[in-house]
């Protein structure tokens, strides 16, 4: 099964690609790896804001790092053309607004 009909199975539509805020491009394709720029939460078009611990929860972050998750794949389909000539993520990285003491970021990185 392609990744597009895993989607389409599961209900989500990818969205536009956000465009870059500044002088930067949002993936680069070097010697067999994708590199895809840091993104933001959307929901409905504009960014999620807050903190957790502070005026959100852990489910409000894991929301966010599920619209993060899905902009970068809409970013990795708009730079290869195709989902399926994605074989493996080697690197993820997810940074987390939160209060001091908030501990549950592998909950939100989860989403």
């Amino acid at each position: 099964m392609s990744i597009d009909a895993r989607l389409k199975e599961l209900g989500l539509k990818l969205p536009t690609p956000a465009a870059p805020v500044a002088a930067y491009v949002p993936a680069v394709e070097q010697d067999g790896f994708l590199y895809i720029s840091g993104q933001l939460p959307f929901r409905n078009g504009e960014v999620m804001t807050g903190r957790l611990g502070a005026d959100l929860g852990v489910d409000a972050g894991r929301e966010a790092a599920r619209a993060c998750g899905i902009m970068l794949l809409a970013q990795m389909k708009a730079a290869l053309g195709s989902l399926d000539r994605v074989e493996r993520v080697v690197k993820l990285g997810v940074f987390v607004a939160c209060d001091p003491h908030f501990t549950e970021q592998p909950k939100v990185a989860d989403g």
